[in-house]
Order: C-alpha cells, then structure tokens, then sequence
C-alpha cells in the first residue's frame, strides 16, 4: 500500500511540473500611481488576442496562461500604453513600472528575452523621439532658413534612422537564434517604414528563418517569417527578370568566361554545388580582404559542396593573371570578355565590388550582398546543417 502512495505522488509531482513547464507566470507592481486594471494579449501575427483581464489590487498584478514555446505577449493599460514581452515555457516573469509611458518607465526580470525585447523598443523609441525633434524644428523654418538649413536637417534624420538600421542589424547577428530578432526584422520607422528598409536587407530575414527553423520549427511566428522570406524572394527574382528582359539576354546569367589558363568555365557546369558567384577587382583593397575571408571558407567548405565562381572586372588582364597566379587562388576565376563592357556585371546590375551572389544547387539565386559575418553564417547554416 504504501509503494502505491509512494508511486501515485511521484506520478502527481511529475504531472504538476509537466504543468509547470508550459505555464508562464506574469507578475508586475507599480510604483506611484496604478490603473485599476491591466490586460495580458496574445501577438497572433497580425492581430492581438485579449487573454485575460486582472485588477492591480495594492499597486500588483498577476497573470497565468499556458503556452508551449515561446510567445510573443502585450501588457497593456490603454490603447497606446503597453509593454512586449517575449515568453518561453516555465518562466515567472516580473514586471516593475514606475511611471508612463509604460515603455519608457518599466524594467522585467526573470525572462532573458524579454530583456532584450525591451532593449530594442526602448532604443526604436530613442530614434522615433530624435525624429520628432528634426522634424518639428524643419517645420519651424521660414524660406530662408529652409534653404540654409533644411539640407544639414534632412542629412540628420537620414542619419539618425541608419543609425537604428545598423542597431537592429547588430542586434540580429548577435542573436539570430533567438525569437527576438523576429522583433528587431520587423520594427518600423513609421507605418509605412521598416527600420530594415533596404532591400538588401532581405538576408538578414533568411540568416534568420534558416536558424530558428531548427530550433522552434513547429512556431507559428518562424513559419510566418519563412512565408515573408519566399515572397519576398520571389518578388525579387520577378523583378530581376523584368530587368533582363528590358533588352537583356537570359543567357549573360549562365556565363562562360576565360580563366587565366585561357580555358573557358561556364557557370552552368557547376550545378549540384552550391555557387558564391563573387565579382572582383585586383585593384580594390576591400577586394583583396574580403579574398582572405574567401580563402578561409573556400578551406572549411570546398570538401563539403561550395565552389567559388570570381568574376574579374580588372581591365588590366596582366595584372590580373599575375594576382591569381601570385596569391595561388584556388576556385575558379575568370574575367569578362570584355573588361571595359562587363556584360555580365551589368546584367546583374553590378556598381562597386566586391559583390556576390549566392546560387543553390538547382542554378537559383537564393542570395545577394553577403559580406564578413553575414556570409560566414550563411556558409555555416547551408553546410553545418
């Protein structure tokens, strides 16, 4: 009788932490003044979900809801005056505010994601209160000091908004596979502005999607994201395409071009591999350091599928030959036809090098622009899978 005791509160005491684990606790205090109530929602994608409803009985309040992987969440006391919270399953999250607005006024413990949640609105909402203040002032000016003036004003709001692009940049390769770079993807400027505006800026969605697919595949939130990721792919091999066929041939994008041996390498040949198709200059300093990066992935990588394609653009041919022979570069270099007219370069709408574009093993470009640690995070997620 007593085995039986003994076994049926083992099995209460596994089932209750069972529990525990898909619950997440939301607690918070005000300090000072304290509405009378407070609301939890649920971020669905494109909507908020209203979850509960508590009263701030002696300036605190609690939540509880179960949830079984991490989960975006509002605190909200009015229509404009909330707080985001990023859960994970098993986490007592503590809330503390001070004064309003919330988001300005409130520090949280207890959720590592949450912090960094916090950390990236508090820094959008530096940006939006500096653009504010440029914008007010350029609105101040008379005719004359416009002219004067208004260019010195305008260079500062573009400024202060690259600023907050390359925040959210850095934030995201420091956390790429933490659901809180979703967040730092998708901040705006204004409802018409990401902070991630330009267009080259569709790599960090895939550095993004292509890690935390391994870790929360089953997320609603990371399934969401690979969707924006192929249409926003899509819309850009349409447009290319409408590019090409404003007098381009589709047949500049399966190039074969001259090697220093003088034999000719088409860029078809290399399918089943996965192609950086790099453009090059021996005269360009950042050139020739980003060669070094290459040769240290072309090292690591090369046994398991990646074959470099390097497009010269030198119109120097000597020069050229004598710097892949000297430097003993091991991939596949090659130079356009015709070094003053690089048709190839201007098929893909090449203006400074170095550049790149990243080809999958069926001949798509799955990529472009990648640079430093982005491309080494790329090579590690395609070949350390």
């Amino acid at each position: 009788m007593m085995k039986k005791l003994l076994v049926l509160l083992l099995l209460v005491a596994v089932a209750a932490g069972c529990k525990n684990k898909d619950s997440v606790t939301i607690k918070g205090t005000f300090t000072g003044n304290a509405p009378a109530t407070i609301i939890l929602e649920r971020n669905d994608l494109d909507k908020c979900v209203i979850l509960d409803t508590a009263k701030v009985k002696k300036n605190r309040f609690s939540f509880k809801t179960t949830i079984n992987e991490p989960e975006f969440f509002q605190v909200r006391t009015g229509k404009n005056d909330f707080v985001s919270i990023l859960a994970l399953p098993g986490e007592k999250i503590t809330l503390s505010f001070n004064g309003t607005p919330l988001i300005n006024n409130y520090s949280v413990s207890g959720s590592k994601e949450s912090e960094k949640v916090r950390q990236l609105d508090l820094r959008l909402g530096q940006t939006h209160a500096s653009l504010d203040s440029i914008r007010k002032a350029y609105q101040a000016l008379s005719g004359n000091e416009l002219t004067a003036m208004g260019p010195s004003l305008e260079k500062k709001y573009k400024a202060t908004i690259d600023r907050q692009r390359m925040y959210n940049i850095r934030f995201i390769l420091d956390n790429f596979k933490s659901m809180a770079s979703i967040k730092a993807l998708y901040q705006r400027i204004d409802d018409n502005t990401y902070v991630l505006y330009q267009p080259r800026d569709l790599q960090y969605l895939k550095i993004v999607s292509d890690s935390l697919i391994t870790v929360y595949p089953e997320s609603k939130h990371v399934k969401a994201l690979i969707n924006d990721v192929k249409n926003e792919l899509n819309n850009m091999y349409i447009d290319k395409l409408n590019r090409m066929a404003e007098g381009k041939t589709i047949d500049k994008l399966n190039p074969s071009l001259v090697s220093t041996t003088g034999e000719r390498v088409s860029l078809s040949s290399l399918r089943g591999k996965y192609v950086l198709l790099t453009f090059f200059s021996s005269e360009s300093q950042d050139c020739l350091k980003e060669n070094e990066q290459l040769r240290t992935l072309w090292n690591k990588y090369h046994s398991k599928g990646l074959e470099i394609y390097q497009v010269s653009i030198d119109t120097d041919i000597n020069r050229w030959v004598s710097y892949v022979r000297y430097e003993e570069i091991p991939w596949i270099s090659v130079i356009e036809d015709n070094p003053n007219d690089p048709a190839l370069a201007k098929t893909l709408a090449i203006t400074a090098v170095p550049e790149n574009f990243l080809i999958d093993k069926e001949g798509n470009i799955i990529n472009s622009s990648l640079h430093g640690r982005n491309l080494s995070i790329m090579m590690d997620q395609l070949f350390n899978k």
